[in-house]
């Protein structure tokens, strides 16, 4: 089984100080021994080691992108263009909601692999319609 990871689940995952940390690292570790992999979209690594990089520092940055690239948990899927007019088109569809543009992105690729769980704790993701993990 595959599930997409936000970025709510990497953060949750490296901030040991983060409400959602021991929720995120059992969920990991009984998932990984369950056979789940995981799919991460380019759109979320990006928006996740910019967000490292600024909070952070660079060198943790370089370390966190050069381990999310080595994973053999987690697989790097690039957006496509047809993504990106998906994402738009969702993105206009939930004028009533908070949802940003790189969920929207995240949904779409979602959709083209047909992938229903995501390892999030984002809510957004369950007002798409899919399926929230832990």
């Amino acid at each position: 089984m595959l599930a997409y990871v936000d970025t709510s689940a990497l953060i949750a995952l490296a901030v040991s100080s983060d409400r959602n940390h021991a929720r995120a690292v059992h969920f990991l570790r009984t998932a990984l021994s369950d056979g789940i992999r995981f799919v991460l979209g380019r759109p979320v690594l990006i928006e996740y080691i910019d967000g490292v990089t600024k909070r952070i520092g660079k060198k943790d940055a370089i370390a966190q992108l050069r381990a999310l690239e080595t994973s053999a948990a987690m697989r790097i899927e690039p957006d496509v263009d047809d993504d990106h007019v998906a994402a738009h088109d969702l993105f206009l569809r939930y004028d009533d909601q908070p949802i940003d543009l790189t969920d929207c992105l995240s949904f779409a690729i979602m959709g083209r692999l047909r992938l229903t769980d995501a390892f999030t704790f984002d809510r957004d993701f369950a007002t798409h319609g899919l399926t929230c993990r832990p």
